[in-house]
């Protein structure tokens, strides 16, 4: 019952039907087409805009206050959670 809703009407004369697997053949050739200018037109465009910021003078970092700590330290504050599955330890971590 749901098939012969959605049922393609095909054609029975023998050049009808070469002439409906042409024109679909074509139009899948266009859709291709379609895509590949589409992926090239991405690609170039990608390519020109990494270009653009390459070539593009950078904006200076606004002057920052020394830090006292040391480069590539980032300050923080952190707390060790123990949850349901996790072993009690009696005594504490020797660091």
């Amino acid at each position: 019952m749901f098939h012969a809703r959605f049922r393609t009407v095909r054609p029975r004369h023998p050049l009808a039907r070469l002439l409906l697997g042409v024109v679909g053949a074509v139009v899948a050739l266009v859709l291709v087409a379609i895509g590949f200018f589409a992926v090239a037109a991405l690609a170039v465009g990608g390519a020109l805009l990494l270009l653009v910021r390459a070539l593009s003078p950078q904006p200076r970092a606004a002057a920052r206050p020394a830090s006292p700590m040391p480069a590539g330290v980032i300050e923080g504050e952190f707390s060790v959670v123990d949850g349901p599955g996790t072993p009690v330890r009696t005594q504490p971590r020797p660091f």
